[in-house]
């Protein structure tokens, strides 16, 4: 029998585990397993003893950012289970379905469950966990313990090692005589006068040594932009005027717009305040950009607007997995067969572009709304689409 360990409390990116409590000792069996593969975790163990339950719950469903949900016919029928996903779709976070058994859909579950994510189902914990860490979403760093679990033992380990390493430093010298050489070796004879010169030659310039160059540590690397249009954005985002920017500050960019030299008159129907364009309330900045390297390493970004930008291809948005929204509006060459599968992506704006075939937008598993204007008509688009198309004036 599994036994019950500590939730994660704390800020980093953790899974929220929601389950019905008669499937306890399975779901405690998989979860154990995914806790000792260095993933962060949360399960309703964690709740103190008193405590306000319902408040508790609604805390951490909003704090994590992925949900796994053990199926059930227990969990089916309970109301606490069925509150916990609405809730996680109501907040947008993606929702694992892992199942524990074969199951018959209530009517109320239908159309929840069909904006999960669903793992194959599996007879035991070790291949349920499989399943877990083999999903696109959970493969990411970020979700995985790096060195919050470093305990005591691990220390003292290290300790030992190094002891041992000195100590076989010190044997090593003692039985070669170095050791002897150094700490018992007789005063070196006085030069004599003909043998010290009066001048010291000067050093070589090749005999100046180099400097011991910095080590390169993941992370803090300095962010090389590609224009100043993207870096003038970034360092708004981060409130930071000066100073280098790493590839781990671009982490807590989540909100970046920008407008490309298209006449904003010419975007109606987009976004308008008080006859000002904004986009989510902020103003976007005004240029060009082509290269979109640097905007895919910021891979917490929720929010994204190219909007009449002349960008090809939309391949170095793969690692935007939490991206909800994204705006192509304006964009004369925007190849929707570019754009990577992103798993988060519900809301695509794509008024007044030059596509016409929506046929690729298939492949994107949580897209439910595009949007497009009268001058793109007649579009292509799959007949089994599970999105909406919006037009706008």
């Amino acid at each position: 029998m599994s036994a019950y360990f500590k939730p994660y409390e704390g800020a980093r990116p953790y899974l929220f585990i929601s389950y019905a409590h008669r499937d306890s000792q399975a779901v405690l069996d998989t979860i154990s397993i995914l806790n000792e593969r260095k993933l962060r975790l949360w399960y309703d163990e964690g709740i103190p003893a008193g405590s306000d339950w319902p408040k508790n719950i609604e805390q951490h469903m909003q704090s994590c950012s992925l949900v796994l949900f053990f199926a059930s016919r227990s969990a089916l029928s309970s109301v606490n289970c069925r509150s916990e996903i609405e809730t996680a779709l109501a907040l947008k976070k993606p929702v694992l379905l892992l199942p524990l058994e074969e199951t018959e859909l209530f009517e109320p579950w239908q159309a929840l469950l069909s904006r999960c994510v669903p793992l194959s189902s599996a007879p035991n914990a070790a291949m349920r966990a499989e399943a877990v860490l083999s999903c696109r979403h959970v493969t990411l760093a970020h979700y995985r313990k790096l060195f919050e679990d470093i305990r005591l033992n691990g220390l003292l380990l290290f300790l030992a090692l190094l002891l041992f390493a000195a100590a076989a430093i010190w044997l090593h010298s003692l039985v070669t005589g170095r050791l002897d050489a150094v700490l018992y070796s007789a005063p070196s004879p006085r030069p004599t006068a003909s043998a010290t010169p009066l001048l010291s030659p000067s050093p070589s310039p090749s005999a100046t040594p180099e400097p011991t160059p910095k080590p390169n540590i993941p992370g803090l690397e300095k962010v090389a932009f590609p224009d100043r249009l993207q870096e003038r954005a970034i360092r708004n985002a981060l409130n930071r005027a000066e100073g280098d920017i790493t590839l781990s500050d671009l982490g807590d960019v989540t909100e970046l717009h920008f407008c490309g030299t298209m006449a904003l008159a010419d975007l109606s129907g987009i976004a308008f305040s008080d006859g000002a364009y904004t986009v989510n309330g902020a103003k976007p900045l005004a240029g060009p950009i082509t290269d979109l390297s640097i905007l895919g390493r910021a891979v917490y970004l929720s929010k994204l607007s190219l909007i009449a930008q002349p960008v090809k291809s939309l391949s170095p948005l793969r690692r935007l997995l939490l991206l909800r929204e994204l705006s192509l509006a304006g964009c004369p060459n925007a190849d929707l067969s570019t754009l990577p599968e992103l798993p988060s992506l519900t809301a695509l704006h794509l008024e007044h572009s030059r596509v016409r075939d929506l046929n690729a937008l298939s492949s994107q598993p949580a897209l439910k709304k595009v949007t497009v204007s009268l001058d793109m008509l007649p579009l292509s688009f799959p007949d089994d689409a599970e999105f909406d198309v919006v037009l706008v004036p």
